[in-house]
């Protein structure tokens, strides 16, 4: 066991999850589960993922050696000023946000140099949210980010085997690049999504999926998932986002102009080029 006392702030998909996986690797210990609604505390004590409960994130970290912070991305400032004061010295303090540079700057401003803290990143999860969705199994075959900051190598290498005794790969990145590289792989794929959902809206949805096939369902997935957690993150990461969504305006925009123009070998090499880039991001993946 790495953490006999841990605090999970945010037993929601993720915060649930890492204490299901941790408990079934016999890495985590007695687990404190911190959350706002009462439905969610009692649904955490059902599943197993936590021991107690309570509202008050101050009450669960004193004795805490490790606080696992699993709120939305704008939550995290907040959360970190009120605990700050109630950590001992010996706790390391992880989060499980989507951005990396606004809550690596808060940490630091909120714990200095008394508290270590490691920003982290599972890539995992799925649209849907709550405890009730929460797995053990969530994190395996994943890679798991790794901010470390001025953490030192003690602290680093404890928080890497709960990484991978999760099923996780441990991956350290500096925060500025998460945010850039996360803004292409995964914040624009979820405005794209939900900016699909908008486009066919009109249309009677019954209609829809009898018509369609997979890549409908596929493509909309990630737009089912929480309205509160992706505005922050999105909110949070708007400098990187901005681009990567004028990028892909401007691609449309290529698209329309080929079709209004019927320039169809415009739109067979914009085609071609999007495949060739698809084959080399996933080269292992058959297509239909």
């Amino acid at each position: 066991m790495l953490y006999e006392r841990v605090a999970i702030i945010g037993m929601g998909h993720i915060g649930a999850s890492f204490a299901l996986a941790g408990k079934a690797a016999g890495l985590l210990g007695h687990v404190v589960g911190v959350a706002r609604s009462p439905e969610t505390l009692a649904t955490a004590i059902d599943i197993g993922a936590a021991d107690a409960t309570t509202h008050e994130a101050t009450e669960a970290v004193g004795d805490a050696d490790l606080v696992y912070l699993a709120v939305p991305v704008r939550a995290m400032r907040p959360v970190l000023a009120q605990i700050a004061a109630h950590l001992t010295a010996e706790c390391l303090v992880t989060d499980a946000g989507s951005t990396k540079v606004g809550i690596c700057e808060a940490a630091a401003r909120a714990l200095g140099d008394e508290v270590a803290f490691i920003g982290g990143h599972p890539m995992a999860g799925s649209e849907k949210h709550g405890p009730a969705s929460a797995s053990a199994e969530l994190f395996e075959g994943t890679t798991y980010l790794l901010c470390p900051g001025r953490a030192g190598e003690a602290e680093l290498a404890r928080l890497q085997r709960v990484v991978c005794g999760i099923g996780a790969r441990p991956l350290i990145v500096e925060p500025e690049r998460h945010d850039q590289i996360l803004a292409l792989s995964s914040h624009l794929a979820h405005i794209s999504s939900a900016a699909l959902c908008l486009a066919v809206g009109g249309a009677e949805p019954d209609e829809l999926v009898r018509f369609a096939a997979g890549g409908l369902r596929d493509t909309t997935r990630i737009a089912a998932s929480d309205v509160e957690m992706w505005r922050d993150i999105l909110a949070e990461n708007a400098e990187n986002v901005l681009p990567a969504a004028r990028q892909l305006r401007d691609v449309t925009g290529d698209f329309i102009t080929a079709i209004e123009r019927e320039d169809w070998d415009k739109v067979a090499r914009l085609l071609a080029e999007a495949k060739a880039f698809r084959d080399r991001l996933y080269p292992d993946t058959e297509t239909d």
